[in-house]
């Protein structure tokens, strides 16, 4: 039995006791200064049955706890209950939104790409992720070349310019077609070797030496 409760059926036992004589009926309000016992509310009602026998019920209400006392000749019966009241509410937990992440786009194949050599198979190849010169950069270096007279300015410029960009086998075919020293053409295929983006079609190349040795050491540069 919990605090509120003992104190509430002392309180009603005294009233009992003063009411026993005669039917009466009472209502009490109990408070309590105290944090753990809220206030009370008591209801008492005492009759007298055929036989002359005196009934006494006590209805405790108060703090959540219902409490029922019946005294009859001398005999007591209590009943307690607590009501607990719960209330649940729903509530949806709003999940932290996850932005989309951003694809970086990979680099695409041009469909169609003009690199100044009809039917250059190469001019969509890549090589080190990085395309062939295209018609315009293509002419523009193929004249420089062309037009100058000094084969050895001419082997410089190329080289120069062959370390930064790439080309095409049929490109790299008529560079070499530009020089007509053989080994001057062989210093110029191993510094663009690298550089050529399909260098599978340029094996047939070897043929532009007459000097054997010269033409199995261009295949073995070609193939690396």
């Amino acid at each position: 039995m919990n605090r509120i409760a003992r104190a509430v059926l002392v309180s009603s036992l005294f009233v009992s006791s003063a009411s026993f004589a005669q039917d009466a009926e009472f209502n009490m309000q109990v408070d309590v200064d105290d944090a753990d016992m809220p206030a009370a509310r008591i209801k008492m009602k005492t009759t007298t049955n055929v036989d002359g026998e005196e009934t006494t019920t006590v209805k405790v209400r108060g703090g959540g706890t219902k409490m029922d006392v019946r005294v009859t000749g001398g005999t007591m019966e209590s009943e307690s209950r607590t009501e607990t009241h719960t209330e649940t509410r729903g509530f949806r937990r709003s999940e932290p939104r996850e932005e989309p992440r951003a694809e970086r786009p990979m680099p695409s194949e041009p469909a169609f790409r003009d690199c100044g050599v009809n039917s250059d198979e190469g001019c969509t190849t890549r090589r080190d992720g990085q395309l062939p010169m295209d018609a315009s950069t293509w002419r523009g270096f193929y004249q420089s070349l062309k037009s100058e007279n000094n084969e050895l300015v001419r082997q410089e410029k190329a080289e120069k310019m062959l370390k930064r960009v790439y080309l095409t086998a049929a490109q790299f075919g008529m560079v070499l077609d530009l020089f007509n020293n053989e080994i001057t053409r062989l210093e110029v295929a191993k510094v663009t070797a690298p550089h050529v983006v399909d260098p599978q079609h340029a094996l047939g190349f070897s043929s532009k030496w007459r000097n054997s040795i010269s033409g199995s050491e261009y295949t073995d540069i070609i193939t690396e």
